[in-house]
């Protein structure tokens, strides 16, 4: 899959592993529609990680394709020692927990002592799969009764729901790993663990520390964040329901609910919301997901995630290309019904009380209205997107900036394809790049009506701050003066004056150095484009009394638009457009009257 190829709104986020960390699988991936690649802390070397991020964004920039480095931190987690070969934890058997690099079916080592536990408390092994309740503390250890037993692998994790264990966030391991993030520019910093936004914003703070700007990704992965969710919310770049730890720390039929009372959430605040776990799990080794996978996603993108994650799918699973290209087949065909326009039309949240709030939920209606193919938005730093992605415009959005690092970083965020354009000196300029963009990336075509909301350039100071205006999408070949007002559509003819040959409805293209007058039939004369500026010359007079739309000062070369090139004169702004822009606009318009 290209850029060019539709895309969906919902992105894909997968893990990379040892099945999915060469340059090939990475290239395939990326082609198949992954937009977020997801190193994980938890697994692997540093220096891995850091090679890693170097491919991806090698393979990423050579496709041309944004794709963003999301550093996934372990956090202040809990897991068991490395294994080579898997123990057997017997039903009733007493076992202690102890910090230690081994394990035994006695004895289990884990990565933190958990000495904070009372009696009674339930320790949780590999997502519940092996549960203990707690019979005594003795020091540092812990003995536990295991009460649904089990084989038990190397590093799995370890839950003990309500126990507070006083890990710190970050932990000494995690500010190497955000050390990491910054060093190798990284797009985007999960934080894995975090109770309430202090959290949040201690992992934030590291960031600074090392002089860096990554966002930060708030996972959602214990109770106390669900109590603290819209203060979570508020204080992270990102949120993203971890629903495998959600389900050790809940009662299963509670995670449904979770998962969309975040995401409702997420979206009312205009910040970035991914479902991760176990979405299409069974594809690690089957070709096909169950049917109650295929649902979860689909429930999932109903639900108006922003973005849904592979895991072991994709880092360790038997053919993780065809994963993502299932994940994609499944959000697309969601996204092409009825249910999907109901449920995204029904949930639109409220404009905050702020100018860009306002302008990017007035984007979507005027887009709407208009017919507009696309929204397009300038954005220097992503905030006046990511406001347009928080109201689910019907358009796709082209969001374009000049910083390669927000580009990426706007790959997770919905409905959004991020395009790049270069620094410019004036405002037209920023929005006419910014429309080319939107026709690079195939979602709208020369003459076609876009909407377009710019926010604030710091290049060009103030006065590209929230500006919302329909544009039309067209290829300008020259830009003049408005010499005599109107819009005609015509083919070109150069000339010096000599009409004899020009056919109806000419537009006639005059030379720096045309000072005769025409000689033949003016009725011929749909519109004129002066290579010399002026408002009194004999080629504005003759406009004048023919009523036909002129433009000067604007050069169009008999090389690059020869004879018979139909072009677009728009006097109304000074502007001459490839192609028939006016058909297209009437068409446009008899389709929203039928």
């Amino acid at each position: 899959m290209t850029d060019a190829t539709p895309q969906t709104n919902a992105k894909v986020v997968c893990t990379l592993g040892p099945a999915s960390d060469d340059r090939e699988t990475i290239r395939a991936l990326v082609d198949a529609g992954m937009r977020v690649a997801r190193l994980n802390a938890s697994h692997g070397s540093r220096e891995d990680r850091r090679e890693l991020a170097g491919r991806v964004r090698a393979v990423a920039e050579n496709l041309g394709t944004p794709v963003a480095t999301m550093v996934d931190l372990q956090g202040p987690e809990v897991r068991t020692a490395p294994l080579d070969d898997p123990i057997t934890l017997a039903e009733g058997s007493d076992v202690r927990f102890v910090a230690g690099d081994d394990a035994t079916p006695e004895e289990v080592g884990l990565s933190h002592a958990i000495d904070n536990a009372d009696p009674g408390d339930r320790i949780l092994l590999d997502d519940g799969r092996i549960a203990a309740t707690v019979l005594r503390v003795d020091g540092e250890a812990v003995v536990a009764r295991i009460d649904s037993g089990g084989d038990l692998g190397g590093r799995k994790g370890v839950n003990l729901p309500g126990v507070d264990l006083s890990l710190p966030v970050p932990t000494e391991d995690d500010r190497e790993e955000i050390r990491l993030a910054v060093e190798e520019d990284a797009d985007l910093v999960a934080a894995s663990f975090v109770r309430d936004a202090e959290d949040v914003l201690s992992v934030a703070g590291v960031v600074e520390e090392f002089d860096g700007d990554v966002p930060v990704v708030a996972k959602l992965e214990r109770a106390g964040a669900i109590e603290h969710l819209d203060a979570i919310v508020e204080a992270a770049d990102g949120v993203m329901v971890a629903r495998g730890d959600l389900g050790v720390e809940y009662p299963l039929e509670d995670v449904p609910l979770i998962q969309k009372r975040a995401i409702r959430r997420s979206q009312r605040a205009g910040v970035p919301v991914i479902v991760a776990t176990e979405m299409l799990d069974s594809m690690a080794h089957a070709r096909r997901p169950t049917r109650a996978e295929a649902s979860d996603v689909a429930n999932a993108i109903l639900d108006g995630t922003d973005a849904v994650m592979l895991s072991a799918e994709t880092a360790v699973g038997d053919h993780p290309v065809r994963v993502v290209e299932t994940m994609r087949t499944i959000v697309a065909e969601v996204e092409g019904s009825e249910e999907y326009a109901e449920q995204r039309d029904r949930h639109v949240p409220g404009a905050e009380p702020t100018s860009t709030d306002s302008l990017a939920r007035a984007a979507r209606y005027l887009a709407r209205d208009v017919g507009a193919s696309a929204v397009v938005v300038a954005s220097e730093s992503g905030y006046t997107a990511r406001k347009v992605a928080k109201y689910r415009p019907e358009a796709p959005v082209v969001a374009t900036t000049p910083n390669d690092g927000v580009r990426r970083r706007l790959a997770l965020s919905w409905g959004i394809r991020p395009a790049a354009v270069e620094h410019v000196s004036d405002a037209p300029s920023l929005i006419e790049r910014s429309v080319e963009a939107a026709l690079d990336a195939g979602v709208a075509t020369s003459g076609d009506t876009v909407v377009v909301l710019s926010g604030m350039m710091s290049d060009l100071g103030t006065d590209t701050t929230n500006t919302l205006k329909i544009h039309v999408a067209a290829e300008t070949l020259a830009a003049g003066t408005s010499t005599v007002s109107g819009r005609v559509t015509g083919p070109v003819f150069h000339t010096t004056g000599d009409l004899a040959d020009a056919p109806e409805g000419a537009v006639l293209v005059l030379p720096r150095t045309f000072d005769e007058e025409f000689d033949g039939d003016l009725s011929r004369v749909g519109g004129i484009v002066a290579a010399e500026r002026g408002l009194t010359g004999y080629a504005a007079i003759v406009a004048r009394e023919l009523d036909v739309p002129m433009v000067s000062g604007a050069e169009l070369d008999a090389e690059a638009v020869p004879d018979g090139t139909r072009v677009t004169v728009d006097a109304e702004r000074g502007v001459v457009y490839e192609g028939d822009v006016l058909s297209g606009a009437s068409e446009r318009s008899e389709d929203g009257a039928s």
